[in-house]
């Protein structure tokens, strides 16, 4: 190992005689794709000879260097990421709106969560399935939403709570601002998701998709809008935002699922503001979360004051 961000080894038995894409797919602990285009990238030596072809066949004590440094994480720049725990087994990060967990291209020229937390904590560098793409991150947040963001120090650590988020023992709460006023008081919305044939970059109810569980509870109503708690009972890709555009009541700032931007433009209003969980090495239950950000209190605030001044206007005068 010359460096946490640099894996050397030397091709033993099990990797003589393999393809050298297939080879750093297993060292690296990336898809098959990945490592293809890391090795366009000129991110692979052989020898001390960076190579390109895909299908080179390693030989035995043949020295193996891949470089992560560029790897999917996006660059790791000094970007504000509050700590909201820390431990020798994990971490959990305050993820803001906007910042996307990592990249999907090998390019170091967008801000990563992925990014940021390697520049945080050098040791999360080699954890995780994907570490060249996802170190140490083992839950997901859509670019627009905020919140709690955990991630494994150790490859023990993440293998636990992998396991956690895989037998839904791992609770997510959001709080969320939805257009419309809600009928009932609390549900469940219980609604398979898939890709949209139409748009393959959205997410929708088919029939074919898989299961989705999404219970709410209202908090605050304003009329016009509603303000709720959601946890997930599982978790696909857009979850909460299709199945509350689903039921008529779109997340306030979400335009891709037919909310409005009227209140809110830069983001979707959605904030993961609890995360539960047993702690991987300790097995103690482990609760943290995360304050609404200013932007969305705001909002609250200026929406309880046009309610209570609209209350105060419709009151009859004392006699």
């Amino acid at each position: 190992m010359d460096g946490m961000n640099v894996l050397s080894i030397e091709v033993g038995d099990t990797l003589a005689g393999e393809r050298l894409d297939r080879a750093v797919s297993v060292v690296a602990d990336v898809s098959r794709s990945i490592a293809g285009r890391m090795i366009d990238q000129r991110l692979v030596k052989v020898n001390d000879r960076v190579l390109t072809a895909k299908s080179h066949r390693l030989l035995l004590a043949d020295q193996l260097v891949i470089d992560l440094t560029r790897v999917g994480r996006g660059p790791q720049a000094a970007i504000a990421l509050p700590l909201l725990y820390f431990d020798e087994a994990m971490f959990v990060v305050d993820k803001p709106a906007g910042l996307i967990v990592h990249s999907t291209t090998l390019t170091d020229t967008i801000p990563t969560l992925a990014g940021a937390v390697v520049a945080l904590d050098p040791a999360v560098a080699l954890v995780g399935d994907e570490p060249a793409l996802r170190p140490g991150i083992y839950q997901r947040l859509d670019k627009s939403t905020s919140g709690v963001m955990g991630v494994a120090r150790t490859q023990i650590a993440f293998h636990a709570l992998k396991e956690q988020v895989g037998a839904h023992l791992m609770r997510r709460r959001y709080r969320a601002l939805v257009e419309g006023d809600l009928e009932e008081e609390e549900g469940v919305i219980d609604a398979p998701l898939g890709r949209d044939q139409r748009s393959r970059t959205r997410i929708a109810v088919i029939a074919e998709g898989r299961r989705a569980v999404t219970r709410f509870q209202v908090i605050e109503r304003f009329g016009a809008y509603t303000y709720v708690e959601l946890s997930l009972e599982t978790g696909r890709t857009h979850q909460i935002r299709v199945h509350m555009s689903a039921i008529g009541h779109p997340l306030v700032g979400d335009p891709t699922y037919g909310g409005s931007s009227a209140l809110l433009r830069e983001r979707v209003f959605l904030h993961s503001y609890l995360l539960s969980l047993v702690h991987p090495i300790n097995g103690r239950p482990l609760e943290v979360r995360s304050p609404l950000p200013v932007e969305l209190i705001e909002i609250l605030d200026g929406l309880r004051l046009s309610r209570d001044r609209s209350a105060l206007e419709s009151s009859p005068p004392e006699p």
